[in-house]
């Protein structure tokens, strides 16, 4: 396991694009996170987080620290997605691996558009 993963490094390390890509969604991930990190404020009141019309209430409200699971969704979007383009480079599949770099920095600009939207919703009171 150990020389796969010494291997994998050595391998995605040599190949100027695809290390770019792998920087590009680390640096990006971590700066999701600090987003969401730094945009929240803890508080006794319960946050909106989840908005429906078809319920009574229309705004169903959570525990503010329920938000600190999309500083974990960032953990594993980093750790997946890097695992992913690697994981297509090892077995040949370079041109897929680059396609699934860019699509990982679509759903990152993504990801910063619902988050924002969410954390405006939680924040209304």
């Amino acid at each position: 396991m150990k020389d796969i993963l010494k291997a994998t490094a050595r391998e995605v390390l040599a190949d100027r694009k695809l290390l770019i890509f792998c920087v590009a969604i680390l640096t990006g991930g971590l700066i999701y996170m600090a987003y969401v990190a730094l945009s929240l404020s803890p508080s006794d009141l319960q946050l909106a987080t989840r908005y429906t019309s078809f319920g009574e209430t229309q705004f169903y409200r959570n525990k503010w620290y329920y938000l600190l699971s999309f500083v974990g969704l960032g953990v594993v979007y980093i750790v997946m997605h890097i695992g992913m383009v690697a994981k297509l480079y090892m077995t040949g599949m370079r041109d897929l691996a680059y396609a699934l770099g860019w699509f990982s920095l679509l759903i990152l600009l993504l990801m910063f558009v619902y988050t924002s939207s969410v954390l405006g919703i939680a924040y209304l009171s």
